[in-house]
């Protein structure tokens, strides 16, 4: 195995030369470590015997590899108009009312993270009864009962630069709903966002996670839906 700690002699593609040891990569960014500082540097940097010998490396010290994320998110109801159903003051009534996950993503190690996956999944209670007694049914005829609800989306083969940053969003619906009856509320019910799970991907595999339950939630409880990402994500910015 090609020790962590195995020093060399590097060339670069200029033939010049420097005494360093490999100490971690990101995507196609080695880490050197030179009298005590890392460094990281492209490995297209090196000489062609170099580039072999640290292909071989990576090979040998999969575990060396670095990321290091940090999160923020942050649920507020949308700037969107709320929208109500047709419906009177002895009616059953709907509404929609939209919200919006502010989400970004850090990179806070010393190399770029590259072509890195994004995925997130919004959970929500869907139709939670607010008075106490379980809802059953939907102006229009509908039945439903309460359930879990899964929005979820993606942004694939995105690079966050070292020490940079990838600001994202996404609006969705949530309905509250009134059945009433000779203008007497019998039965009102919500959706209620839980909160959201973020999963940082490399090809297929899982390199980091977080997770925000709303109210103090734990979501510890709630598996990964592994859902399809679906439409409306928000704008991106770099």
């Amino acid at each position: 195995m090609l020790s962590l700690a195995q020093g060399r002699e590097f060339t670069d593609s200029q033939g010049r030369k420097i005494e360093a040891e490999i100490v971690g990569y990101s995507g196609d960014t080695v880490i050197i470590n030179r009298a005590g500082t890392e460094f990281p540097v492209p490995i297209t940097t090196f000489s062609l015997d170099d580039q072999q010998y640290i292909s071989e490396w990576i090979d040998e010290n999969p575990e060396a590899v670095r990321y290091k994320f940090g999160y923020y998110v942050d649920l507020e109801k949308s700037s969107i108009s709320q929208q109500d159903a047709p419906g009177g003051a002895y009616e059953d009534k709907l509404k929609i009312i939209p919200y919006n996950y502010e989400m970004i993503i850090y990179n806070k190690g010393v190399a770029p993270a590259k072509d890195i996956e994004i995925r997130y999944e919004i959970y929500i209670d869907d139709f939670v009864d607010v008075r106490g007694n379980r809802f059953t049914r939907l102006a229009y005829g509908v039945e439903k009962n309460a359930k879990l609800q899964t929005i979820a989306g993606s942004i694939k083969d995105l690079t966050i630069p070292a020490n940079g940053r990838h600001d994202f969003e996404r609006t969705f619906n949530t309905e509250f709903y009134i059945d009433r009856d000779g203008g007497k509320t019998d039965q009102a019910a919500t959706d209620k966002v839980i909160g959201i799970r973020i999963r940082v991907y490399s090809g297929k595999k899982v390199i980091a996670e977080f997770e925000d339950g709303e109210n103090d939630t734990k979501l510890s409880t709630i598996t990964w839906q592994d859902e399809t990402p679906s439409e409306g994500v928000g704008p991106t910015v770099n």
